[in-house]
């Protein structure tokens, strides 16, 4: 239950970040995905059905919020979560550098899902100019900052890991 309503403040601290601050914050008008950064190290960390479930439920978040496409980015995030989970097993998690490797791939990955889904809708929109303006930078953009999460979430697990050790009566 804590962990649950841990994702959950996160996932609303993301969105409020990202519809106040982090506006501000662009850098050449790419824009940070704080809810794909977390989905990141969170399907990394705990497998593909836990990651496509925080994906589906921050998806549908962000989509509530847009209040458009409703679903859309509900079943991106959720696939995402999914695909970046299976890596779990397979990549070494103590190197600090495959959290931000995963974060440019999920950022690829759910812009791609987001152009497919949108074509699959009747939408049409320049694929390639698509990719090169928008999800490539941002992919560059987010990775690096999943680089600085990733340091801030193990440095939350070690405080989390000496508080039980000492709270502990053991």
């Amino acid at each position: 239950m804590m962990q649950f309503l841990g994702l959950l403040a996160l996932g609303l601290g993301g969105l409020v970040l990202e519809a106040t601050l982090l506006p501000a914050l662009k850098l050449a008008e790419v824009k940070a995905d704080l809810l794909t950064i977390v989905l990141t190290i969170y399907a990394l960390f705990q497998g593909p059905s836990r990651g496509a479930v925080l994906g589906f439920g921050y998806g549908l978040l962000e989509d509530l919020y847009l209040g458009r496409y409703v679903g859309l980015n509900a079943l991106s995030k959720m696939l995402t979560g999914y695909i970046i989970g299976l890596g779990k097993d397979r990549l070494n998690q103590d190197n600090w550098l495959v959290p931000g490797i995963m974060a440019f791939f999920a950022i690829i990955c759910q812009g791609l899902l987001v152009l497919f889904l949108t074509l699959l809708a009747g939408f049409r929109f320049p694929l390639l100019a698509g990719l090169e303006a928008v999800i490539l930078p941002m992919s560059f953009y987010n990775a690096c900052l999943a680089l600085l999460g990733y340091n801030l979430y193990q440095g939350g697990i070690k405080w989390a890991t000496r508080k039980r050790r000492i709270g502990s009566p053991g």
